[in-house]
């Protein structure tokens, strides 16, 4: 054995043996060893203090856990002494994760409930670690958390997760309306608001799939996919009592009505759409939706319906510059005619005609 192991292994067997006088004041014997053995490599101090347990010199054994370098070691004997608090601030001290969740969890199955409930709350990195294990293992004990912290927001966000699983899709509706409850009674009435709405839709879509026999078909599709995919299959009856139902807007009824009519190439409906009441507020989308979906003849057909205030940036768009530089120069617009130029650049007879335009504009200024 190497001189220093010995040396060790004699100190440490001198200071088990001072652990076992129990005629020795217990706070001078701790003082005595901590400077017998210091902070020598290879000294356990756990391992005295264990000793010091074991003949039931609890206070000596604390005392000489503070020497102790080992966190593990320290905190292990710690729990096993009844000493929950000091374990928990040992190990949130050492900066180990893991430590510390083992000591929460230890703490958990030795204490009652309220009183776990009470200790953590007094460390908030503590607490912060539990929730977060509590998030993945145990959902109970996460609602127990938030109420007792009056924390309505969190649960209600422990609400809408829950109602995203799958596997409790059967429960969705009571998870939804438990997190409306939460939010209301954390006066989050614009949240509450929307999980209403969001538990609207959800039974809205539950009676769309019973009615099209298209079991998860449209479940936790937002209200945008649901619209847009009842008109893929072309339920437009559906489509609209949705609209109706939900206050969508005008303007984004209109805008996913169209765009889906150009997309599935529906030119007729697109056309009928157009002369409708509630279709022809925007000439200037179907421009749009038709040069998107690579129909420039249909484009062409809603361009003299634009607003004149657009209607040379709209010819223009459609690739009919002669047309657009007609309408500039009757409207007696030269930034118009400038703009229609810098588009036919390649276009020789074009361009110059448009020069002779802006000339004659010029001249009668």
């Amino acid at each position: 054995m190497p001189d220093a192991e010995g040396k060790n292994h004699i100190l440490v067997y001198w200071a088990k043996y001072k652990v076992s006088q129990p005629q020795l004041e217990e706070e001078s014997v701790a003082r005595e060893i901590a400077d017998k053995l210091g902070y020598s490599p290879g000294i356990s101090y756990s391992e005295v203090a264990h000793a010091a347990a074991e003949c039931g010199r609890k206070k000596i054994a604390i005392k000489l856990l503070d020497y102790e370098s080992k966190a593990s070691d320290q905190i292990n004997l710690l729990l096993q002494l009844g000493e929950n608090t000091p374990a928990l601030v040992k190990a949130i001290q050492s900066g180990d994760t893991d430590l510390v969740y083992t000591v929460i969890l230890k703490l958990r199955e030795k204490m009652a409930l309220g009183d776990f409930k009470m200790t953590i709350r007094g460390f908030p990195i503590a607490q912060s670690l539990y929730i977060k294990y509590c998030k993945k293992h145990n959902i109970q004990a996460l609602n127990e958390i938030y109420i007792q912290e009056d924390d309505f927001s969190s649960q209600a966000e422990m609400f809408i997760m829950q109602s995203m699983d799958d596997e409790k899709s059967h429960m969705r509706d009571s998870f939804l309306s438990s997190a409306t409850e939460a939010y209301r009674k954390g006066r989050k009435d614009l949240y509450a608001s929307m999980c209403d709405e969001a538990l609207k839709l959800v039974r809205y879509q539950r009676e769309i799939e019973e009615t099209l026999n298209s079991r998860n078909q449209f479940q936790h599709k937002s209200l945008h996919e649901t619209f847009k995919l009842l008109l893929e299959r072309q339920e437009y009856k559906l489509a609209d009592k949705l609209k109706n139902d939900f206050k969508m807007s005008d303007k984004r009824y209109f805008w996913l009505k169209i765009e889906h009519m150009a997309q599935t190439e529906d030119w007729q409906e697109l056309e009928k759409f157009s002369k409708a009441k509630k279709g022809n507020v925007n000439y200037a989308a179907y421009v749009d939706v038709c040069l998107q979906y690579g129909n420039r003849e249909e484009a062409i057909k809603y361009l003299p319906k634009v607003n004149d205030l657009i209607k040379v940036k709209y010819y223009t768009k459609a690739g009919c510059f002669e047309e657009a530089a007609k309408i500039a120069f009757a409207q007696k617009d030269v930034q118009g005619l400038q703009y229609v130029q810098s588009k036919c650049l390649t276009q020789p007879t074009l361009f110059n005609m448009i020069n002779g335009m802006i000339s004659q504009l010029d001249l009668r200024r």
